[in-house]
């Protein structure tokens, strides 16, 4: 009897593995941004196993999967491959986040009239200030009217408003004419929130006086091709 549970125990476990082989991929993120993941044998669709990504060959997230939902600590990376921040999937936790880098040119925009002296604390995307915005560039298609544009003479920029609750409540993409210094002459494109993944929509919530307000987040991009932008 000992021996034929042993057999059991053993049988069931190899049952168990060979229903959870995985096996890896490779796919590009971004023209620059390389994956590498596991998927299900039996289902490629269904993520499960460790997962990275490289701008180049630098690292720019690690973490794993569990039937396609993000689990445990993730690392992710800036652009020069330092650790930018670490967040707990379990737990919900942001573990770690490096200082606001002048040089990445982004900007977050609050009431403006406020004069007296007050604390802020800006709204924050999990996977970073590099990777975490991937998933929205992606989604950019310049109509036939704004291809083949200038970098130099142009300025493109993605604005996001975040709400006090932490969610994403607006999408935009604007062009800014390098030679006119007020935005009359920006021209402005809004992007379905209903083609963004629900993921891509949430924020750690922007505080003024520790008070959650709406936020928005200017991340300047750059033209691509013809009709792509990319960070």
């Amino acid at each position: 009897m000992k021996y034929l549970f042993l057999f059991l125990l053993t049988l069931s476990a190899s049952i168990h593995s060979f229903a959870q082989e995985i096996v890896e991929r490779t796919r590009r993120l971004t023209p620059e941004v390389t994956e590498k993941y596991h998927v299900l044998k039996s289902n490629d669709t269904i993520m499960q196993g460790q997962y990275t990504a490289y701008l180049d060959k630098k690292l720019l997230a690690v973490g794993n999967y569990n039937q396609n939902q993000k689990i445990g600590t993730w690392t992710f990376f800036d652009k020069q491959n330092q650790p930018c921040q670490r967040y707990n999937y379990d737990t919900k936790t942001l573990m770690f986040e490096s200082p606001e880098n002048a040089a990445n040119g982004v900007r977050y925009i609050v009431d403006d009239s406020l004069t007296t002296e007050y604390s802020f604390s800006r709204p924050v995307r999990i996977g970073g200030r590099y990777y975490g915005y991937l998933n929205y560039v992606n989604l950019i298609r310049l109509p036939e009217d704004l291809r083949n544009l200038s970098n130099e003479s142009y300025k493109p920029t993605i604005e996001l408003l975040v709400s006090p609750g932490g969610r994403l409540a607006e999408f935009k993409f604007r062009v800014h004419p390098t030679f006119s210094a007020v935005d009359i002459n920006d021209v402005v494109l809004n992007l379905n929130l209903k083609l963004i993944k629900e993921e891509d929509k949430i924020f750690i919530p922007g505080k003024l006086n520790d008070k959650p307000l709406p936020i928005r987040i200017i991340i300047p991009c750059q033209f691509y091709k013809s009709d792509m932008v990319r960070l």
